[in-house]
């Protein structure tokens, strides 16, 4: 993670797919299955820290599996 992108208060889509260590295309499906709350400004949409952190912390949350692994992006 560099140290422009911890050190801003926005990111953008592609920053945050490199930040979360995720796929662009995994990105912007959290973004279209509402999981991912952007902001748009002018033409860019953008991920406030604050947001990717909450998104983050989302991921680790319990999950009622059978197998009791975390299963973030099976639906």
């Amino acid at each position: 993670m560099s140290n422009i992108t911890t050190n801003r208060g926005a990111m953008s889509v592609n920053e945050f797919a490199i930040w979360a260590a995720i796929g662009r295309t995994t990105a912007w499906k959290e973004i279209k299955e509402g999981r991912l709350r952007p902001v748009k400004v002018c033409a860019r949409t953008i991920v406030p820290m604050e947001e990717a952190e909450r998104w983050l912390r989302s991921c680790s949350a319990p999950s009622n599996t059978s197998d009791g692994l975390v299963h973030k992006f099976s639906r």
